[in-house]
């Protein structure tokens, strides 16, 4: 299923509001739209190409905090959006960092598709490797911060 929007020149873009179930149901499901939406996915982005990035991130990030599902399921939370914390609307500060560190692993994974797909607009900055090492460090610091570990880390090889 789909949503219209318009971009900034106005054309109609529209965002697939397909769910994406979580694999561990102490994590929210998520909306392939709200990714498309919030990180502006090029509208010319297959949504079956979206949808992969975010299945794989979504893999990703929950192998790396697994230990924050423990730590609050040990004290009887079996859902994030029941962890105290701030909170606003359906969203809690830990389900809405879940969400960024997933949304910025699935976009540093597409960044690549979008150099190859054919396009009449252009998306300045898209596909430069800064972008994709600035949003793979933002998902890194938050799920850093989830684990209660400090923003730097320094490991012996």
């Amino acid at each position: 299923m789909s949503s219209p929007s318009f971009s900034i020149s106005g054309k109609p873009v529209t965002y697939q509001t397909d769910a994406i179930t979580n694999g561990v149901t102490f994590w929210p499901d998520l909306n392939l739209g709200e990714f498309q939406q919030s990180r502006t996915l090029p509208a010319d982005l297959p949504p079956d190409t979206a949808a992969l990035a975010v299945l794989a991130a979504i893999g990703e990030v929950n192998d790396t905090l697994a230990d924050v599902v423990s730590h609050w399921a040990g004290k009887g939370y079996d859902q994030a959006i029941d962890v105290p914390g701030a909170k606003m609307g359906n969203e809690n500060q830990l389900t809405a960092q879940y969400k960024k560190a997933v949304y910025a692993r699935a976009k540093a994974d597409l960044l690549g598709e979008f150099a190859t797909i054919g396009r009449r607009e252009s998306h300045p900055g898209q596909e430069s490797t800064d972008s994709r090492a600035n949003l793979l460090a933002e998902a890194a610091y938050v799920m850093r911060n989830m684990l209660k570990l400090p923003r730097v880390g320094v490991h012996l090889i």
